[in-house]
């Protein structure tokens, strides 16, 4: 390759693998995001079963898992830029 990447065992990266490299910080804070509703939206309806509160139950998690999603996605993008 023309620009000298290389993996970790020294053999040089295909441009799929540099792309894919070059995609994955961004690739995991949507799976942050993800992961936060999912979360939220559980805890939530789990509160609802519990308690017999539906729908407010799984409103309120799902708000805070959104809201918990962006941070830790927002929270990971800025720690890829200050590298």
């Amino acid at each position: 390759m023309e620009d000298g990447r290389k993996d970790k065992d020294g053999s040089e990266l295909s441009p799929e693998a540099r792309a894919q490299r070059a995609a994955a910080p961004y690739i995991s804070a949507v799976w942050r995001m993800v992961g936060g509703v999912l979360v939220g939206g559980g805890a939530g309806w789990f509160i609802d079963e519990r308690f017999h509160s539906s729908p407010w139950g799984l409103i309120v998690g799902l708000f805070l898992g959104m809201g918990a999603g962006f941070y830790a996605m927002i929270k990971g993008l800025s720690s890829m830029n200050k590298r």
